[in-house]
Formats: structure tokens, sequence, C-alpha cells
């Protein structure tokens, strides 16, 4: 069924929206919160074999649960709801993520990381679909334009807090976590079920509109080489810093920050620079912006060039993500939203998961800075493809519509 007038009322209250939106945050805190930990808490495991591994485990792990449980958790939000199974994922990911805090074994802290990921799959396919049922429309995309800020903007206030709290104690951004059981209490407050005929068992049994995975494959193809591309940056930003520029590891924090701050500003713009552009022509300026940013950390070692190299690219991969999200709603019949996202998401942390392998090989033969140009040129590759796609496409439209 559609919104009534007062439901509609209702997803358009700050209140309501807020407590949505703060969901999104939660997705990210998953590795920025305690990424700033890392290297105190494996000298603290110094005596435990294999330590510079299992401690980078800490920050993976949890997508790597994520890729593996999205497709899966998006069947079960489409066949069985969703506030059913968002609510108590919610509360287990407070908890598995809290109790960090309270360990002291290597192991414990993987098996607690590897339950915030199921949970976590939980409630980023759970909030992204739910945002698809409360808004239609032009309304959709001004609210994806709002999860897109609530995400960037909250992960760049947790990797601010993270460093801080990381500086005092190793364990304190384990507590971080508990702040999900406030939100889980606002959410439960204001959120509700939307019902479609589409639950019915004459609907799910229809084949001839059920899940097909070729019809998302490029939204699940674009998500995954745009992780893939834009994760060199964590992953080797810090060595990059430290060992070209020169710098003060405490720079690592802060140049992140900037990267997601863009993406969180460019965000608030996507339901406007969705009416100006069509889709192909906003991942064409997504290629440009992340072409721009790779070449700058390339070819010009200067720490304010950089900051603004991860402005453009942040602006990038902001448009890029939104634009997924976009794509893949205007392409999904109701009955199947969760199942489509659920390999969306699943799609995003392989990106994420997979990125090392991208970039240790080319870093170890090409040196740093040909790895940002080689990421640069893959770019420029997709700009391309995707100024072509588009003026095929317009002009397919104009023979039409003639």
């Amino acid at each position: 069924m559609s919104l009534t007038p007062a439901l509609i009322k209702k997803t358009d209250s700050a209140i309501f929206q807020t407590s949505l939106f703060l969901l999104s945050t939660m997705t990210v805190l998953g590795g920025a919160i305690i990424s700033p930990s890392l290297p105190d808490l494996e000298k603290h495991f110094s005596y435990v074999p294999h330590i510079d591994l299992l401690s980078k485990l800490i920050l993976t792990l949890p997508a790597l649960f994520i890729m593996i449980m999205a497709p899966f958790v998006g069947i079960l939000l489409d066949k069985y709801g969703r506030l059913k199974f968002i609510f108590p994922a919610m509360a287990i990911w407070s908890i598995s993520g809290g109790i960090g805090y309270f360990l002291n074994d290597i192991y414990s802290l993987l098996i607690s990381r590897a339950v915030l990921g199921i949970s976590t799959s939980f409630v980023m396919d759970g909030v992204s679909v739910l945002l698809s049922d409360y808004f239609q429309g032009s309304r959709r995309e001004k609210a994806l334009s709002k999860q897109g800020f609530f995400r960037s903007f909250g992960g760049a206030i947790m990797l601010i807090i993270g460093g801080y709290l990381a500086h005092l104690n190793w364990h304190f951004p384990f507590l971080v976590y508990f702040l999900g059981l406030f939100i889980l209490a606002f959410a439960t407050l204001n959120l509700f079920e939307v019902k479609y005929e589409h639950h019915t068992h004459k609907h799910v049994s229809d084949k001839k509109s059920g899940f097909r995975f070729l019809t998302f494959a490029p939204v699940y193809a674009l998500t995954l080489i745009n992780m893939v591309m834009y994760y060199t940056i964590p992953t080797q930003l810090p060595f990059f810093i430290v060992d070209i520029l020169h710098e003060k590891p405490g720079r690592v924090g802060e140049s992140m920050a900037m990267s997601a701050f863009a993406m969180a500003f460019i965000a608030l713009f996507y339901a406007r620079l969705r009416r100006i552009f069509g889709i192909y022509i906003l991942y064409s300026i997504s290629f440009f912006f992340m072409l721009t940013g790779f070449l700058l950390i390339s070819l010009i070692h200067s720490y304010p060039v950089l900051l603004l190299a991860l402005v453009l690219s942040g602006i990038g991969i902001g448009i890029m993500l939104v634009n997924n999200s976009s794509w893949l709603f205007s392409l999904a019949e109701e009955k199947i939203k969760a199942r489509a996202y659920g390999f969306l998401s699943s799609f995003l942390f392989m990106g994420q998961f997979i990125s090392p392998f991208f970039s240790e090989p080319l870093v170890k033969y090409l040196g740093l800075s040909n790895m940002f140009l080689v990421t640069a040129l893959i770019a420029l590759v997709g700009m391309v493809i995707f100024i072509v796609v588009a003026i095929k496409s317009k002009v397919l439209k104009e023979r039409m519509q003639s």
C-alpha cells in the first residue's frame, strides 16, 4: 500500500528523520571509531603470534562478515519485514561493539568483531530499505542525500573522537558503540513498518517479477570497482603521509576527516544534482573528481595539495555512493528491494576487503605515487565510458520520441 497523508507527514518530521538517519551512522562506526587504536592495540598484544595480521583483522573482519551475510539478510528482510530484524540487530551491534572495552584477549575481540559485522549487515540493509519504503520519487532523492550526509559526517566526527579517545587508552573508543542503545530507544519510538501487498504468498511466488541479479549487475560492478579504488586512500594514505610527505602520523586522522566532510557536504546536494543531471552524467562527474584527486596525490607531494585532493576524491565517492542507491532503487520492485540492496552492501564491503590486494602489488612494484596514478587512470576510463553511455542514451531517447 501507499503511505497515507498522515504517515507522509510523519516521515517528513525532523524527529522521525533524525531517528532514521542516526541509524545510518551506525554502519560507518564499525571501523572508523577504533582505527586510531590499532597501533597501541598491536603493542599491547605484542606477545601474541602474528599480531601484525590479527590486529588488522580487528578492523577488516566486520567488513568480511557483512560481505558474506548481506545477500541473505536482504532475503530475510523482504520475506519477513524490516523492523523485527533491525531492532534486535541494533542491540547486538551495541553490545558486541562495546564489549571490546572489557576484553583483554585478541581472539575474544575477533569473535566480537565478527558478531558486529553480522549485526551491521542487518542494520545497514534494513535502514536503507526502510528509507525506500518511507520515501518515493523526489522525496526519496532528498532522503538519500540526507542519509549520505549523516553517514559521512558521522564517520568524520568518529575519526576525530576515535583519535582523541585512543590517545587516552586503546580500550576507550569501544565505549562509543554503547551509544547505539540510545539510538535504538529513539528509533523504537518513531519508526514503523510499511506493509505492501507483495508480502502475500501469491506475489512472493510470482517468479516472473522476482529478483534477477543481472538487472542490477552494473550497479554492483560499479560499487565494487569504486570501493576498491577509494579504499586505496585509508589503506595507503598513512604510509604516504609519513614516508613520502614526512608528516606526523597525527595528520592521518585530520586528512581522512577532510575527505569524509567533503562526502557529507556533496551528499546534501545530490537531490538538486539529480534533477539537473541524469544518473550516467553523475557517474562521469564522480569519476572526474576521483581522477583529479588521485592525480594530485600522485603528482604533487605537498600536504596542502593532499588535503585538496582528498576533498575532491571525497566529493567523487560521495556522489557515487548516493547515485548507486538511487539507481538501484529505481530498478527494484517493491518486493525485492531488500534483496537487491543486500547484494549492493555485499559488493561495497567486498571492495573494501579486496582493495589492499589491488594496491599492495602496485605499491611493491611501482611505488606509492604510481599506485595512485594507476587508480587515477582507472577513474579516467570510468569517466569516458559514462560520457559515451550518457550520449548514446540521450540519442536513443530522442529517437524514441521522434
